[in-house]
């Protein structure tokens, strides 16, 4: 069953609260001095000191405590009574998926204990079924399970704090729409709900945008993830998160899809290290350098072309981090980081994944997730999860509706205080958390998922076309494609004039470009592994004499080099190509001597720079008389 869906898958208050309410895990560094031995340094986890609660708090705990209570005892006895008999060889069957190491496909113990808690738990399926198909309980199971996971003493700790977070709390636990959205959505990080609903608060304060659709939808998540995983740089204001994207959705920058994403998997659009400036970057530097990757919706394929296999140079460029892994180039880790911003930026839900010694990356498509530069899904965890309780889950949302039976298990066994399972294994967890599990591994073997995102065509009628579906459909003027002179006798020579495109990763590029008309984008690659393809032109010159060449470059590579030869006079030069961090740029004007009459221009990659990728987008060259 594994095998088959595998195969499918390819403000100051702010900063204050994050100081007394936020922290979780402290790290400290312990010095251990041991007998006869070296000092050695260690590190310890420290459980954060609980929140001490005023007799308002106290109160209040009591009061949550009262409401969960109350939803356990109806809850408990509304779900089927399963028979201690039937219950034993089941969770049997399910805890011993977890002793057949390794977890894959390839080992049969692990398939065979897979498929024998499948069919032990087939009979309790069925019996369960008629109560997890019913949407008759779902308010109660939903405030339930959130009460259990936030804990009565953590929203009191909250809800102490002012009768504003008080309020937040009350608001939240008197919207059934709001919990179930949450908790369909994996609920909040941590299971801080108080901070969650502070966040959202803020965002539908400062948007007016934020209260319908998928800017709904983005706005809860944003509060759900809180902050990113990783914080290598600052952690991100969410507010200003939200901010970044809905621009960007208005600006018709994102994917054509993105309008359709559900809150999940908005969930891993917003959970990015970089910061809102490079994302922002990243987005206009693709859009100038590499439009049709945008286009044809493969924005990874940077990594590919731009993002050298070799030690990292961090040195290389004075720009931000996400231009220095650009331009220098990393093992792995620069090109997972580099592959993930270049898929969340534009709106794509990306996972980023890890393996043993390797890192990588798996984002959504509208057929399912995929892998990216890595073994499989067997072979990956990130955070708390391992790649095939990822998938299995991603996979099993694509059925809408039956994933509602998934969703109602693991909201009894949250709501009955059962214990939760470790997603990095496996057969572990509670009763109901493995009728979830099993009952996803059913909906994976169903069929079809139920689900399928429109087409562009489609989603253009519905919410306008986007920026580069726009300039995709502008008419390219007959001036951009051809050479021409004006009065002052300054020639102008379309980039994309007479060039042929040559397929594939390295080589010429045409596409059409965010200023109108046409553009090229030229990769040499390696030197001595790709043939160092010529960029030609034939241009015929009225006068003879000296000109002066400039073109209009993009460059997300150290200073290049450029030779350009021109025949008849065979006068070669030397362009110098400068960084422009992704930006329109004029060239330093070189130059040269054209004769009267038909001059032939040939550009090619100059000599090593130092890193293995020449890469330049360019526009037009301008020649200009020397007088």
């Amino acid at each position: 069953m594994y095998s088959a869906f595998i195969r499918s898958a390819g403000g100051r208050k702010w900063g204050k609260f994050m100081k007394t309410y936020y922290f979780g895990v402290v790290l400290t560094v312990s010095a251990v001095l041991v007998l006869a031995c070296p000092t050695i340094a260690m590190q310890r986890k420290q459980a954060p000191k609980p929140v001490v609660l005023t007799s308002a708090g106290k109160k209040l705990m009591a009061h949550y405590a009262a409401i969960l209570k109350d939803l356990r005892r109806q809850i408990s006895h509304a779900v089927p009574h399963v028979d201690p008999g039937m219950v034993h060889p089941f969770m049997d069957a399910y805890e011993a998926e977890g002793l057949h190491r390794p977890y894959l496909t390839t080992n049969h113990a692990f398939m065979r204990a897979i498929a024998q808690c499948r069919s032990t738990g087939a009979p309790i399926l069925s019996m369960v079924d008629g109560f997890l198909s019913s949407s008759r309980w779902d308010n109660k199971l939903a405030e339930a399970s959130i009460i259990s996971d936030a804990t009565p003493r953590r929203l009191a700790a909250f809800a102490q704090q002012s009768p504003a977070d008080e309020r937040l709390i009350n608001a939240l636990l008197s919207n059934p729409a709001l919990m179930k959205q949450m908790q369909a959505a994996d609920g909040a990080r941590n299971g801080n709900y108080g901070l969650t609903m502070q966040i959202y608060a803020a965002i539908e304060k400062a948007s007016p945008y934020a209260h319908s659709g998928i800017l709904q939808r983005l706005a809860l998540a944003t509060a759900l993830m809180q902050a990113p995983t990783l914080r290598w740089q600052k952690i991100y204001h969410p507010v200003a998160r939200y901010m970044n994207y809905q621009r960007a959705y208005q600006r018709k920058q994102l994917d054509p899809a993105f309008p359709t994403l559900t809150t999940w998997q908005c969930r891993y659009v917003v959970d990015d290290p970089f910061s809102d400036k490079e994302i922002s970057w990243f987005r206009k530097m693709y859009m100038n350098y590499e439009p049709y990757n945008i286009a044809g919706e493969h924005y990874v394929n940077i990594v590919h072309t731009d993002v050298g296999y070799n030690r990292e140079d961090l040195g290389c460029v004075p720009g931000s981090k996400a231009a220095k892994l650009i331009a220098g180039g990393g093992e792995c880790g620069a090109r997972a980081w580099i592959g993930r911003l270049a898929e969340r930026a534009f709106g794509i839900p990306t996972w980023g994944v890890r393996q043993r010694g390797h890192a990588a990356l798996s984002h959504w498509t509208r057929n399912g997730w995929i892998t990216r530069f890595s073994a499989g899904w067997e072979w990956l965890w990130w955070d708390h999860c391992n790649g095939l309780n990822f998938i299995l889950e991603a996979q099993a949302r694509r059925h809408l509706h039956q994933f509602k039976k998934v969703l109602r298990a693991q909201w009894i066994a949250a709501t009955l205080g059962e214990k939760k399972p470790n997603l990095r294994s496996f057969g572990t967890g509670g009763f109901w958390y493995a009728i979830a599990n099993n009952e996803a591994r059913a909906i994976i073997a169903s069929g079809k998922p139920t689900y399928h995102t429109p087409s562009n065509a489609v989603l253009a009628r519905k919410y306008g076309p986007t920026l580069i579906e726009r300039i995709e459909a502008s008419p390219v003027p007959r001036s951009a494609m051809h050479i021409t002179v004006n009065s002052a006798g300054v020639i102008t020579i379309p980039a994309a004039c007479g060039q042929r495109q040559i397929n594939g990763l390295h080589g010429i590029i045409i596409s059409k470009s965010d200023l109108g008309g046409t553009q090229i984008t030229y990769h040499n690659g390696e030197p001595v592994k790709h043939r160092n393809i010529p960029i030609r032109y034939v241009v015929d010159v009225p006068h003879a004499g000296m000109y002066s060449l400039v073109g209009q470059i993009v460059s997300v590579k150290p200073t290049e080099y450029l030779n350009l030869s021109v025949a008849p006079s065979r006068d070669p030069v030397t362009l110098t190509i400068p960084w422009t961090n992704g930006m329109w740029q004029m060239t330093s004007p070189v130059e040269i001597r054209l004769h009267q009459g038909k001059n032939t221009l040939t550009f090619q990659a100059g000599k090593y720079s130092g890193h293995p990728i020449f890469a330049i987008t360019v526009r037009k060259w301008l020649l200009r008389p020397v007088h």
